[in-house]
């Protein structure tokens, strides 16, 4: 293999764009991933669940989702939806930031959830399509300066976002039910301690069979999974500050450490010890 095969292969794990207008949807379930996401919305209806919130999609909506959200797609209807995707391994973009210019502020220093979303006008998506077209196009092409490209490409949609993000309203969340957001916050507010489904109902005052099945229903997990998938998120987090695993552990609610080691393992790929040393 080539030295210019494996920087590509290198490449193509830390930088993906694609356009698609189809019914797939990657995963059913919340999840989150190591790369921030850029998602610009074109057409169909779907709804967004960003942690706690709930999106009714529209057209020109533009969502930023960086690695520690929980997120995930669900399409209300069984016709295809379309959308401009990018994924990027933050790492890679440090180089290309200055002291005036942060190209990941739109990511971070947020309630996670929250000003993840803005409305852009037809002149804005056109623009933002340019530029993510010729990404994708380049990251595809694997031919001289391709890679330089693809990162002057990136970073120029960085610019973009962030300036439109610095200067529109965010959307506001919309529909997820009282209880299912009361669940989320009950969770979110004791993820260090002990969470059943029926404390959870007791807390409450709700029936526990009612609870689940409402939980289901709209967002089409469980609300065990959701609870792994919150400690998982938080260990990340704790993990990428320096962290111990032992400290993590008990830090992220998991009490059990050879339960952590496994449920962190199977979420995301890797163990909590080679994820911090990462």
């Amino acid at each position: 293999m080539t030295t210019n095969s494996k920087y590509y292969q290198s490449l193509e794990a830390d930088l993906l764009a694609h356009y698609s207008n189809s019914t797939y949807v990657p995963t059913k379930d919340f999840h989150f991933h190591d790369s921030y996401e850029i998602f610009l919305f074109l057409n169909g209806e779907i709804n967004l669940f960003i942690d706690q919130f709930c999106y009714p999609l529209q057209r020109g909506n533009l969502i930023v989702i960086n690695n520690h959200e929980l997120h995930k797609v669900h399409n209300l209807t069984s016709q295809p939806y379309e959308r401009m995707t990018v994924h990027f391994k933050p790492r890679i973009v440090l180089p290309f930031c200055s002291s005036e210019t942060n190209l990941l502020s739109c990511f971070q220093n947020r309630q996670p959830g929250l000003n993840n979303i803005i409305q852009l006008n037809e002149t804005q998506i056109e623009a933002y399509l340019s530029i993510a077209s010729r990404l994708s196009d380049v990251l595809h092409q694997k031919t001289y300066g391709s890679d330089v490209l693809s990162f002057a490409y990136l970073t120029q949609l960085l610019v973009f976002t962030n300036d439109v993000f610095r200067r529109t309203n965010f959307a506001e969340p919309g529909i997820t039910s009282t209880l299912i957001q009361s669940v989320m916050h009950y969770i979110d507010d004791h993820l260090l301690h002990e969470l059943t489904l029926d404390q959870i109902a007791k807390a409450l005052s709700v029936d526990k069979f009612h609870l689940s099945r409402t939980f289901k229903l709209q967002t089409g997990g469980t609300i065990y999974r959701y609870i792994l998938l919150k400690r998982v998120a938080q260990a990340k987090q704790l993990l990428s500050t320096g962290h111990s695993v032992s400290e993590t552990c008990h830090l992220s609610g998991f009490n059990d450490y050879a339960n952590f080691i496994r449920t962190f393992k199977n979420i995301t790929g890797i163990s909590p010890g080679h994820y911090g040393k990462q």
